[in-house]
């Protein structure tokens, strides 16, 4: 999602905020009800908004911006719980049973 400046610089114009922190508009109030200060915050927001939906478009979102992600999968022998998991060797997270299918059941990656 991307958004340009003179995009993003209509969208301020068309939206404006009073100081109840309501959407301004001309019909419904005085000039005096506009506010200066919350219509730049609408603005900073609006910029976070914009700016995190970009980071978030290519699906990599949260891990403080961390793009790792697993392309292969080894099981993990849990002896506490003797239970066998499946976890991503790039990132070490759990993944689904079904990604470790093919893989032989043997616990020689991650110590016990």
């Amino acid at each position: 999602m991307k958004i340009t400046t003179l995009s993003f610089a209509s969208l301020l114009l068309l939206s404006a905020c009073t100081n109840d922190g309501d959407i301004y508009d001309a019909n419904k109030h005085s000039k005096e009800d506009f506010s200066v200060e919350k219509t730049i915050l609408l603005g900073i927001g609006a910029a976070a908004a914009a700016a995190a939906a970009a980071a978030c478009s290519d699906g990599y979102c949260g891990g403080g911006g961390s793009t790792t992600v697993d392309y292969d999968w080894d099981w993990d022998y849990q002896p506490a719980n003797t239970q066998w998991v499946c976890r991503g060797i790039q990132t070490g997270q759990y993944a689904e049973l079904s990604n470790c299918a093919y893989d032989v059941q043997d616990d020689d990656r991650w110590p016990g």
